[in-house]
């Protein structure tokens, strides 16, 4: 038999008459006599509650001694501990209460951020609704009012420069794309069709651990940037023939790379890593590369980058649902969108080619088309049953393809919000990457193997088995007639028409 506010055998047990707990005379009447209530229940008590247990045989207690001996000592220690035990007891309660009160605090905001999310969803509907019946009847859209503009997350606005040079960037390229045909000599599907392995670049990265994860070629087609499994960053130039640059830095393994697309001898190459972390390697004079800027805005692993037209600024995506827009000669964060209404992280990432727009993939099968100027979301496509593996805006920029982790991939017509149409491939086959030629003709899909389709219909034009590991990454000559991939066996590959 334990008191139960000290836990030890006691040496006057005494015991309540409303709950039948046991308790040290002198512990439970101090109790009392501060509280005034039954220190396990709360009920009021006093000391006329308790009966007091007679023991056989008892202990016979010593003569009061004095102060100035030992025995005096061990009754003062004996006065401490009891008061010590009181006070841990009263601790333990309010601990117990604080931890119950911050459960429900934290139980009532995240049923309030459900409901938000939930709530902005309708209206974004709502909206989107509202504007294709206005389209159609041909009157304009009324302008959100301020309580609806109230209801939207706070982002952080972009400067009226980056603005300025976004409408601009799009208004040029949207009109040098429309009705644009392709140039004489431009490949064509009876030319794919006889392109077969013309040369391939192995043992990319360390063996240890394997695996080119993405890629990416210069403007002059002569140098390929790609990111391993192995931490590091490297730079081929095909004309040499070897690695002409081997960044290091990352702590984790690369995911997403990309050149910055100027016409220039040695391009400023960006670099993302699951260590959190996006990296701009700018060439020095003597032909190496150091860190330009090492950004750290994503609290998981940045998925994915990629490159305005502008080519003044760059996106990174993570498994933290947000975005962030850089300026590469700064390395500032322009602008922070986060997606409060899916928190299952961005898989990809890639600008729309008149760079308006952005389409983000998300681990749970959603597409994400992003307003860059407002951040806010344009469209959203829930047809895939898992996570986004790969996106590609056509040439165009009327088609927007995606796959997931199953063996279709689909077409979105921006223009209907709606699929176009679905290609479908072999049952085992997971895609990887797509990879759209210069005029939106040809779709390439990496996966298994790596194919090419005829956009329009998604017939096999060629297929090519060489790889011993998946495809990871493609990338088309500006005039289709050569195809680029990169896979995990560490191997580059280019495909030509047979001479």
């Amino acid at each position: 038999m334990f008191c139960a506010i000290s836990g030890e055998a006691p040496e006057h047990p005494v015991v309540s008459i409303k709950n039948g707990n046991l308790y040290e005379k002198s512990l439970i009447e101090k109790y009392i006599a501060e509280n005034g209530k039954d220190p396990i229940t709360g009920e009021e008590m006093t000391v006329d509650d308790l009966i007091e247990l007679k023991s056989t045989p008892s202990t016979v207690k010593p003569r009061p001694p004095k102060f100035s001996s030992v025995p005096s000592i061990l009754s003062a220690l004996q006065n401490e501990w009891d008061s010590v035990m009181l006070e841990s007891f009263t601790l333990k309660q309010q601990y117990q209460q604080v931890r119950q009160e911050l459960s429900h605090a934290l139980y009532q905001n995240d049923a309030a951020t459900r409901v938000i999310a939930r709530l902005k969803k309708e209206r974004d509907t709502a909206r989107e609704a509202l504007a294709n019946v206005q389209a159609h009847l041909g009157t304009a859209a009324p302008a959100p009012s301020s309580e609806d503009a109230s209801m939207d997350v706070d982002q952080p606005t972009l400067p009226e420069e980056v603005i300025n040079k976004i409408t601009e960037t799009h208004a040029t390229l949207s009109q040098g794309r429309r009705k644009r045909k392709p140039p004489t000599g431009y490949a064509t599907a009876e030319t794919i069709q006889t392109f077969t392995q013309t040369a391939s670049t192995p043992s990319l990265h360390t063996s240890r651990t394997p695996g080119v994860t993405s890629v990416d070629v210069d403007v002059s087609g002569k140098r390929i940037l790609t990111g391993g499994m192995d931490k590091h960053v490297q730079i081929y130039d095909k004309d040499e023939g070897k690695i002409v640059a081997n960044l290091t830095g990352h702590t984790k393994k690369i995911t997403s790379v990309a050149f910055r697309g100027q016409d220039v001898a040695q391009d400023v190459a960006i670099s993302a890593s699951a260590d959190k972390h996006v990296r701009v390697w700018v060439p020095k004079d003597d032909g190496k590369y150091h860190v330009g800027h090492n950004l750290s805005t994503h609290s998981a692993e940045v998925s994915a980058v990629s490159v305005h037209p502008s080519h003044e600024y760059f996106a990174s995506a993570g498994l933290d649902s947000k975005w962030c827009l850089y300026d590469f000669e700064t390395g500032a964060s322009l602008t922070e969108a986060v997606d409060n209404e899916n928190q299952s992280g961005y898989t990809t990432l890639q600008f729309h080619p008149d760079g308006m727009i952005l389409g983000a993939g998300t681990s749970d099968g959603v597409v994400r088309i992003w307003d860059v100027k407002s951040q806010t979301v344009a469209a959203s496509f829930a047809e895939h049953p898992g996570k986004i593996n790969a996106l590609a805006f056509s040439e165009n920029g009327y088609i927007l393809a995606t796959a997931s982790e199953d063996h279709l991939v689909r077409l979105w017509d921006l223009r209907k919000l709606q699929v176009s149409k679905t290609f479908e491939l072999d049952p085992e086959y997971k895609v990887r990457s797509l990879a759209y030629d210069s005029y939106g003709q040809f779709l390439a899909v990496g996966g298994s193997d790596a194919r090419i389709l005829k956009a329009k219909d998604g017939s096999l034009l060629a297929k090519f088995d060489d790889n011993a590991g998946e495809i990871t990454g493609l990338k088309w000559s500006p005039s289709a007639d050569s195809l680029l991939s990169a896979s995990m066996d560490r191997t580059v590959r280019y495909y030509g028409a047979s001479q």
